[in-house]
């Protein structure tokens, strides 16, 4: 700690001076010496004490860099609140409610098209209600699942001449045939918009990893340059002491490094 000081013995030695009663007679330089009173004497052997600004008046402290990036990993916004950044705290939780709100508007998209495709396909091919992912793409990508070069077919030359499994057959109610190709094209377009909605809401899921990552960058830079700014703040020192009649007073300046 640097002080840089200066003497204010004559400012305190006035006030020193204030206190000897008017009318008092001068003492000889060869009298006694006066009987030390108890205030006096208190005052006279008192040794000088400091007043430090940062005792009297604490300084905020810089928040944990850790807890800050943890906080924010967890819910971006969180540790910039915790560390005092509203402005970054409202920008990081504005965008996660945002990526929040379109990941929850996707797949209720997905939902919503492809049950209207499925209703779509029960209407106009006769396909099953309860059926999975895979019986569907397979209604959209052939307009029978009998048939010379339709599903069934394709499956059992697959795997007679290449040893590829690439499906199992529908037959029976499972099997299916569209009524006109217009339909099948038309079920196409449906599936397609709900496959899209879909791959939205896994790009906003995408989204708010990334949004994690700003986050936690962004506070601990916003922490590291509050410890810095901490670091190099500047204060004032006063310190104050002496006797009566030999006052002592400095006024510094104090800096962490």
């Amino acid at each position: 700690m640097h002080h840089r000081s200066f003497a204010g013995r004559s400012a305190v030695a006035l006030v020193g001076l204030a206190l000897v009663p008017l009318g008092a007679r001068p003492v000889a330089a060869d009298s006694s010496p006066l009987l030390p009173r108890p205030g006096l004497q208190l005052l006279q052997t008192e040794s000088p004490q400091a007043i430090d600004p940062r005792s009297e008046v604490p300084a905020s402290e810089p928040k944990s860099i850790a807890k800050a990036a943890m906080l924010s990993a967890l819910l971006p916004g969180l540790g910039e609140a915790y560390s005092g950044h509203t402005t970054r705290a409202v920008i990081s939780g504005s965008a996660e409610a945002a990526i929040w709100v379109s990941y929850a508007t996707f797949k209720v998209q997905e939902d919503l098209r492809a049950d209207r495709a499925i209703e779509y396909a029960i209407a106009n091919a006769g396909a099953l209600s309860n059926g999975d992912d895979d019986y569907y793409k397979a209604m959209s990508q052939y307009a029978r699942a009998e048939g010379p070069g339709m599903w069934n077919e394709y499956v059992r030359r697959k795997e007679r001449d290449e040893g590829e499994e690439v499906g199992r057959e529908y037959t029976g109610a499972e099997a299916w045939a569209w009524t006109s190709d217009q339909h099948l094209l038309q079920y196409r377009t449906l599936r397609r918009e709900s496959l899209h909605a879909g791959d939205h809401a896994t790009n906003a899921l995408a989204l708010l990893l990334v949004n994690r990552i700003i986050s936690v960058v962004s506070v601990v830079q916003a922490v590291r340059s509050d410890h810095h700014k901490a670091a190099q703040q500047l204060g004032l020192r006063f310190e104050s002491g002496g006797s009566l009649l030999h006052p002592e007073a400095r006024l510094g300046l104090w800096n962490r490094f």
